[in-house]
């Protein structure tokens, strides 16, 4: 029931290389509202670094993006400039956000669902700020909130 930090995170990376196996992608990371918390990449992905860059630049806009969509807003789309790539963006409770850069984002949503609760459940034991919502509802009040986008390749933009 109580499992060291180090192995919590060990348990995440773990995840994350699997996600990104499952969905033939190159980066995988966890992120909240002030950094990348943890990440996995593969070896030949020059784009790592932009895209941890950018995960911290926009945390905000992307943490906020499934309830954007749930109330029709408009929304930029912050991975314009990785239109060869499709994203996988899961939210837990609006503050911890995964995202996965991979070739086929709707079909690893479809097949990554145990994966992801996985996921959720160590998040939630690394950080405890992460089990409430933004109205301060935890985990004895319910289950946490996951949403996940599916952000496709841009019309125009190259097949895998």
């Amino acid at each position: 029931m109580f499992e060291s930090e180090t192995r919590l995170r060990r348990d995440v990376v773990d995840i994350l290389d699997s996600l990104r196996g499952l969905g033939s992608g190159w980066y995988a990371a966890v992120f909240d509202r002030s950094k990348v918390v943890l990440e996995s990449a593969s070896e030949a992905s020059p784009g790592a670094a932009a895209l941890r860059r950018l995960l911290q630049a926009e945390a905000e806009p992307l943490l906020r993006l499934p309830g954007a969509l749930q109330r029709g807003e408009a929304t930029s789309d912050v991975f314009a400039s990785f239109a060869a790539d499709e994203f996988l963006l899961a939210v837990v409770n609006g503050k911890v956000g995964v995202v996965v850069a991979c070739a086929d984002a709707a079909k690893l949503e479809t097949e990554s669902a145990r994966l992801v609760r996985a996921l959720v459940d160590r998040l939630l034991r690394i950080d405890p700020a992460w089990r409430y919502d933004d109205k301060g509802r935890g985990i004895f009040f319910g289950s946490p909130r996951l949403d996940t986008v599916v952000i496709p390749r841009p019309e125009g933009g190259p097949d895998p």
